[in-house]
């Protein structure tokens, strides 16, 4: 393994791949142990780009290469010959008679077919993009033909780079204490060390917000969508950083998140352009949502239409996605689509199959919250010496229920 690891790094360096066949002459093949290069004469036919066969002949001995039907670098080199030039050949003496080089010496493995086909085989796939020059060389007699082709393999086809597909919340207003991003790319990104990636500026004071994010990386399990934090520190009022540091959102002031065009994929492909989000930060939103203060839209009983719930304000996009569930009363799974519009303040459910009359119910997990944090179940920010303000609201699954009519 370390032997073939070594001489890969070497042909990478290289466009030469040379399969040499040494032939000692058509009476018992033996290899001529002090041959003439100077009297070898060439025939050689031109290569081209793709996985059709690279051949060269002489009227007697054909030299090919052939591809893989699946994969370009992976080839074997077969020479033929009109005669029986490798009948009487053992194998021990075939090891001497097929080398591959391009620098320095590869590994590969060198088999007779037939009493008139040998084939050589590399150990390990050509490079993509390289061109290699095969050759086999008849050293019998004075003036004995040498053989050569090129083989090109394709270059892969350059992978498009990242894109950032989506960016929420999607509202250009967001509140002074807004507390999270979810940036969803279109293949998984290179994680560690990204927050170098990442800049808030405070545009009306031109400059750079100091220490925003809350430095810990929560992926999606696919690895695509990342969840940015501002530093809860902070946002909520009264803890040290944000004594120490200051808010990080100032109301009436606006901002721009920057993402870095040299953040890399997984497969190291940077985005390219930079990417970046403006808003303004409006008033601090300290008001949980309320599930019985939504406007349920219901559809007619026999279609797909959908069912629309305004939202009185924009929520957490991942949790409308999580957390938020139609079932029937007895708490069957009712299967369908969910999607978000209106800057997350409208969740709109549509159904697998069209829908029957009955009772039906929204189903929202108490962990469902806003922009700034405030869950069902309690605000984002608590006054411990308030008791009553410090306990939950019930953590329980709240439900809204709906009736199809007939």
């Amino acid at each position: 393994m370390i032997r073939i690891s070594a001489i890969r790094r070497t042909t990478a360096a290289s466009l030469l791949l040379a399969a040499v066949v040494s032939l000692s002459g058509v009476a018992g093949c033996r290899p001529d142990p002090t041959p003439t290069a100077a009297t070898e004469r060439t025939v050689a036919t031109g290569g081209s780009v793709g996985t059709s066969d690279r051949t060269a002949t002489d009227g007697r001995f054909t030299l090919e290469v052939k591809p893989s039907s699946s994969d370009p670098t992976t080839i074997s080199v077969v020479v033929t010959d009109t005669q029986s030039a490798f009948d009487k050949m053992a194998d021990e003496q075939l090891e001497g008679l097929i080398e591959v080089r391009a620098d320095a010496p590869v590994l590969g493995t060198i088999e007779k077919l037939s009493e008139r086909e040998v084939s050589f085989s590399p150990s390990f796939p050509l490079l993509a993009g390289q061109e290699y020059l095969v050759r086999f060389h008849r050293r019998a007699e004075p003036g004995a033909n040498r053989l050569e082709c090129r083989y090109r393999v394709a270059a892969p086809e350059a992978a498009p780079a990242p894109t950032v597909t989506a960016l929420y919340p999607t509202s250009t207003v967001l509140p002074a204490n807004h507390l999270k991003f979810y940036i969803v790319f279109s293949e998984p990104m290179q994680p560690g060390e990204i927050w170098g990636y990442f800049r808030l500026d405070d545009l009306d004071n031109n400059r750079p917000v100091p220490r925003p994010f809350r430095h810990t990386e929560l992926w999606s399990r696919d690895r695509k969508t990342l969840t940015l934090w501002f530093h809860p520190g902070r946002v909520k009022q009264g803890v040290n950083l944000n004594v120490e540091l200051g808010a990080i959102l100032v109301e009436g002031r606006r901002y721009r998140l920057n993402i870095s065009g040299n953040w890399p994929s997984a497969r190291g492909t940077p985005l390219g352009d930079d990417i970046t989000r403006d808003f303004t930060a409006g008033p601090a939103d300290h008001q949980q949502p309320d599930v019985a203060k939504w406007k349920v839209t219901v559809p007619a009983a026999h279609s797909s239409s959908p069912l629309v719930c305004g939202l009185g304000s924009p929520l957490d996009w991942a949790l409308l996605h999580s957390d938020v569930r139609v079932e029937t009363t007895a708490g069957r799974p009712v299967v369908g689509t969910i999607q978000t519009s209106n800057n997350e303040s409208t969740w709109t459910f549509t159904p697998q199959s069209a829908w029957q009359p009955g009772r039906y119910r929204i189903a929202v997990g108490s962990v469902l919250e806003d922009l700034a944090g405030n869950s069902l179940e309690r605000p984002f920010e608590v006054d411990v010496t308030d008791a009553k303000s410090a306990e939950p609201t019930s953590a329980g699954t709240r439900h809204r229920e709906f009736t199809i009519q007939p």
